[in-house]
């Protein structure tokens, strides 16, 4: 609260949108902790609609001649579940999603002679998405007094995104928050297999046509957000876990980021992918067979049916250098289909070639060992997508309520005071998108991701129908995403840069004054640091979806079968795992999170994967009981004796994992454009001992951790392996009662408990160093015990 005298803030500078925003929170109905926080508690129930329907025709043509159509549909609604009371629930954000889907498939089979037979299988599938907001028709130039052009050019009017870090934001800003989403494949494929005496070969190829159609809206009324940075003191660039707060950062009006975004995601893309195989399984002589085949991969980069994308070239000379006396200055779009360049947004990778080797050898009688390598590409990231990089075609308006962290400029209640920018088209070149931040493909970065795996597997025939299974298996991840859509900003300081500490908070006259209409550069003067970016012109510059990240992962896994006999069968699994990567992801899923700290210091992010989840152990079994007709005890028993004691079976399995790495980060102070900040070590060890229920205010031990001085980064690793997440710990059990009603007509009785203890699955701590609430687990991850009663007929 550094602005304000005798640690006050008068009524008359709480900004008046914010203080009709800060309506929309619920009154508290718990008593909460020191800090205000955690003083609203509701429950309620999820609700997930689900309509299945398939149909499928076998035909026998002649004996050399088969083939099947089937059409499969689906209709999935879910909507929000809102906790808020009745009247804040437009604020609380949520959207209810429709997805329709529907395929059809045609299969051929023609056998040419006993040695060779063919197959042709044709598809094709649509699926739709609709996403509505709960918020949708909310006007916030007339609900909130927020200026009428906020209204005025929004995609969709919505409540506007309020996102104070350490609470719970309001509002549905954020990309797809309003969307229609049209995705279509178009497959057709060619199998064939051929035995030359020991050999029996594989050939044959496919070919897909991918097209996504999307209108969607990313923060068509805007997205703000408040950090304690402003309100913060005695010293505003420290942060403290009790200095300054971002509510009162909201209700002064000064939001640390935000923009407002017009048709940022309008595009219609189609791509193609061919394939083709061979492949030989080769049977030399008795008990010994070897796989060998290579397989060739070619993604042909996306088109757009109006041109609208483009990519973001650092190389290009901007034709601003001159005008702004900043010569050198480089970097900016560089639009498809223009100047005779082609439709592509990229070249393609004409060379993925993917080999694949294996055997396996029977020892024994009893003993099998397998082993593979081999080379799988996966999809493209540059195949066709509805977040492709389409700026001019779309615009962003960038708000930053204070460009030097220190004095407040621009306010919530009329956050862009010199106006929106609109959509330019293509006709203003690498001028495009000056002045605002927006998210591109980097120019060129068509890389293809693969992985390399390879394992060595030994079977082992035990007595009494065993089956005893040890493996080690390992894979390295090449090409692989290094960041999401929004975590990689180019135009990040550089460390040599940032050592120039508080002189680049100061202002410096702007170059850019008077050529940048609107957003934080188009003032008389800006702080230092805006010009000392990469990218001057621009406050960020997104590498949406960058290549270049890795992985490598190994594990032992050990499984123990025990085939059905007796009425039993049973499987128990162990895996120990450990996986190593760079943030990477296969696609933007899983447990990824960390962020990227420092863009010029890549093996600074190299850690345990957020994914990794080191030991996992399995049981299942499948039991009936040897009570009723035709088993061991009961075998003569009457038809309504059979009915009330025989017939029982019994099933369970059983889960126990331990946690995910924990990715800790603080309030960033590094003032370098960087995505996160994370702690220092203190040389402390941050292991808190005792059971998960006595740490729950104290998970972590926040004496490990230190905030990093101003414009420094920490040095915490992106993960900590050696504290881990609360650990999955499940049993499901069911009940089935087979009863013969007739000759003919049989019933089955299910009685199935999921979570049957009703334990309680802990959530993540608190892993923010500069929140109060640092170290406290405060909500449950898994679902309460769930029983469900079912019947089943047979006849």
């Amino acid at each position: 609260r550094q602005p304000f005298p005798n640690d006050k803030i008068p009524s008359t500078d709480i900004d008046p949108v914010a203080a009709k925003v800060i309506n929309y929170y619920p009154l508290p109905n718990q008593p909460g902790t020191i800090s205000s926080q955690n003083n609203y508690f509701a429950s309620g129930t999820n609700h997930l609609n689900i309509d299945t329907y398939d149909a499928k025709v076998d035909e026998h043509l002649s004996e050399s001649n088969q083939m099947f159509v089937r059409y499969s549909g689906r209709k999935v609604t879910q909507p929000p579940l809102l906790v808020f009371p009745k009247a804040n629930q437009i604020a609380e954000g949520g959207i209810t999603q429709t997805e329709f889907s529907n395929s059809a498939a045609i299969d051929y089979t023609h056998t040419f002679n006993p040695t060779f037979v063919m197959e042709i299988p044709i598809g094709f599938s649509r699926t739709s998405v609709t996403n509505t907001p709960v918020s949708l028709g909310f006007n916030p130039s007339t609900q909130l007094g927020m200026p009428g052009y906020i209204a005025q050019y929004a995609d969709d009017l919505l409540f506007p995104g309020i996102y104070p870090s350490g609470y719970y934001g309001l509002g549905d800003a954020g990309s797809g928050s309003t969307n229609v989403i049209g995705l279509n494949i178009f497959s057709l494929g060619i199998n064939n297999t051929k035995v030359l005496r020991n050999h029996v070969i594989g050939f044959g190829g496919e070919n897909y046509i991918l097209q996504v159609n999307t209108n969607q809206s990313y923060d068509p009324t805007g997205e703000f957000s408040f950090d304690p940075g402003i309100t913060q003191g005695p010293d505003p660039l420290v942060a403290t876990n009790n200095g300054g707060n971002s509510i009162a950062s909201l209700l002064l009006g000064v939001g640390s980021s935000g923009a407002q975004q017009i048709h940022q995601a309008d595009v219609a893309t189609t791509s193609r992918y061919y394939g083709a195989y061979v492949q030989d399984d080769w049977t030399p002589m008795h008990g010994l067979t070897f796989n060998l085949g290579v397989r060739y991969d070619l993604d042909i980069p996306r088109t757009e049916r109006f041109n609208r994308m483009e990519t973001f070239d650092p190389n290009i000379p901007s034709p601003l250098a001159s005008v702004a006396g900043l010569p050198g200055l480089k970097g900016g779009v560089v639009f498809v289909g223009t100047s005779g360049s082609s439709r592509r947004q990229f070249k393609p990778r004409w060379f993925n070639v993917s080999p694949r080797f294996g055997f396996a050898y029977q020892a024994n009688a009893n003993t099998v060992v397998h082993g593979a390598y081999g080379i799988y590409y996966n999809p493209s990231y540059r195949s066709a997508g509805g977040q492709v990089g389409s700026e001019g075609f779309g615009s962003s308006t960038a708000y930053n309520g204070s460009p030097n962290g220190l004095t407040p400029s621009v306010y919530l209640s009329n956050p862009f005071p010199n106006g929106i920018n609109l959509p330019t088209g293509r006709t203003l070149g690498a001028l495009t998108g000056i002045g605002t931040t927006f998210l591109n493909p980097l120019k060129g970065d068509n890389k293809v991701p693969y992985t390399e795996n390879w394992d060595v597997d030994i079977q082992r025939q035990l007595p009494f129908g065993t089956l005893l299974d040890v493996a080690y298996v390992g894979s390295h991840g090449v090409h692989l995403l290094k960041d999401a859509s929004t975590d990689w900003n180019a135009n990040q300081l550089t460390p040599a840069t940032m050592a120039l500490g508080t002189q680049l908070l100061q202002s410096v006259p702007n170059p850019f004054y008077g050529i940048i209409k609107n957003g934080p550069e188009s003032g008389p003067t800006i702080p230092r640091s805006y010009l000392e970016a990469p990218f001057p012109q621009f406050p960020s510059v997104i590498y949406s979806y960058l290549t270049g990240g890795y992985e490598d992962y190994n594990s032992f896994q050990l499984k123990i079968d025990k085939r059905l006999s007796n009425g039993l069968n049973a499987l128990v699994s162990y895996t120990g795992q450990k996986q190593i990567d760079d943030w990477s992801g296969l696609q933007n899923e899983g447990n990824i999170t960390g962020g990227i700290q420092n863009i010029y210091n890549p093996k600074g992010e190299r850690a345990v994967s957020s994914n990794n989840i080191s030991r996992s152990f399995v049981a299942s079994a499948v039991y009936s009981l040897p009570f009723g007709r035709g088993r061991r005890f009961g075998a003569d028993w009457s038809r309504p004796l059979d009915s009330a004691l025989g017939g029982w079976q019994i099933n369970g399995i059983l889960t126990e994992q331990n946690g995910y790495p924990l990715s800790l980060n603080t309030q960033n102070t590094s003032h370098s454009g960087s995505e996160v900040l994370r702690p220092n070590l203190t040389g402390v060890s941050p292991v808190e001992h005792g059971s998960v229920l006595s740490r729950l205010n104290n998970y972590l031990n926040a004496a490990a951790f230190s905030q990093p001085a101003p414009f420094t980064f920490g040095n915490t690793p992106r993960t900590l392996s050696n504290v881990r997440a609360p650990g999955y710990h499940n049993l499901d059990f069911s009940l089935f009662k087979n009863v013969s009603v007739t000759n003919r007509v049989n019933a089955e009785f299910r009685a199935e408990a999921f979570n049957l203890f009703n334990q309680v699955q802990f959530g993540f701590p608190n892993t923010f160093l500069s929140s109060q609430n640092f170290g406290v687990i405060s909500y449950q991850a898994n679902s309460p015990r769930q029983i469900q009663l079912a019947v089943k007929v047979l006849f």
